[in-house]
């Protein structure tokens, strides 16, 4: 979940800066126009639950850069983020929509990366961080608590991982979207890709079994299928038409996602990042948070060893962190770009930073 009202009133500066019309001595100006668009009460993007994972994805920066122990966020912890979760109104979620209609051109029904980060992620916790949720031998106690407090939720997962009852438990929970991340269509290459443990052939059973389920019991959890474009060749767009096709008669949400924040690929000049980031910069710092499984708080999902830490939800309540020194500083480094040397931001992430666009 992010700040839409943020994201639509910045909108017009966003424009400005992205086009060139704004310079370094504007920063200032910048600085002190997001601190009143921003909600002092801070929205809450990706609650990692675990970061345990039964997977070695070749994407994925937790297989060989990820030095955290793994463990299960506190529960204490968990039910303290969700109860101070904002969330957004249906004014605000029907103007959001009609924005991003006339902004980005995409309607409820477009089937894209960008139409899932603007029509889910903008609406729902995500519940999965750098492991595989349904490893999270608590998950079900996670889904009553965000009941409990009316969160709309949302998670990822590796459907080689699926347990049809538990999942079932989930729907009936109140899970708003749950994805799963298919990016072959055999056995072999999704064992090459994600790890031993991955296949297609039972996926796709499993997959078929859910939304017999859903059907039959009437739930009303999207159910998502997602292929990540692992290269970009005639081979891999003839994979990606067929990966679509598999799914069109069928009640899922199918789209293919191109790798940002890539981190082991980002020397692959073919590779290219289809999200409306790419021509934009990075807005996580005055949009949402991140809290990791150790409490620690950090500015964005990318942030996979918890360098960055702005906080502990143990120590100290979202409003707080959020408003707190070291979340000011940190925005203001992406305004003006004076990170300290070495600091992930600007050293260690493939997305734009506003400074950039003010040069």
């Amino acid at each position: 979940m992010f700040d839409i009202n943020f994201f639509k009133n910045v909108a017009k500066t966003k424009k400005e800066i992205v086009s060139g019309n704004k310079k370094c001595s504007d920063a200032d100006a910048i600085i002190n126009e997001f601190e009143g668009l921003r909600n002092e009460k801070p929205y809450v993007f990706n609650v990692e639950t675990t970061n345990y994972c039964n997977m070695t994805c070749v994407m994925c920066p937790r297989t060989d850069l990820m030095t955290r122990k793994n463990m299960w966020i506190d529960d204490d912890a968990f039910e303290a983020v969700i109860s101070q979760v904002p969330k957004h109104t249906p004014q605000d979620v029907e103007s959001f929509r009609q924005f991003v209609e006339e902004d980005y051109c995409i309607t409820p029904e477009t089937r894209s990366e960008n139409a899932f980060y603007f029509q889910v992620s903008a609406n729902h916790v995500t519940l999965h961080g750098y492991g595989e949720p349904l490893l999270d031998k608590y998950i079900v106690k996670r889904l009553e608590t965000c009941k409990k407090y009316n969160v709309p939720t949302y998670f990822s997962c590796v459907p080689a991982n699926i347990d049809v009852k538990k999942i079932a438990s989930l729907m009936e929970l109140g899970l708003g979207v749950i994805k799963f991340s298919i990016d072959a269509l055999d056995d072999e290459n999704q064992k090459r890709i994600r790890g031993k443990r991955n296949d297609f052939s039972s996926s796709y059973q499993k997959i078929q079994q859910l939304l017999e389920i859903k059907k039959e019991k009437g739930f009303d959890t999207t159910i998502v299928a997602t292929m990540i474009a692992m290269e970009d060749t005639m081979e891999s767009r003839e994979l990606q038409v067929q990966f679509l096709d598999l799914w069109k008669d069928k009640d899922i949400f199918a789209y293919v996602k191109s790798q940002d924040n890539r981190w082991l690929y980002d020397e692959d000049e073919k590779l290219q990042s289809k999200s409306h980031y790419a021509d934009q910069y990075c807005e996580f710092p005055w949009l949402s948070l991140t809290v990791m499984a150790n409490g620690k708080v950090v500015p964005c999902t990318q942030d996979y060893d918890a360098e960055m830490v702005m906080g502990d939800v143990t120590e100290s309540s979202l409003e707080e962190i959020w408003n707190g020194p070291k979340y000011k500083e940190f925005r203001r480094w992406h305004v003006t770009g004076e990170f300290p040397e070495g600091f992930k931001c600007s050293s260690r992430c493939d997305l734009r930073k506003l400074h950039s666009c003010l040069k």
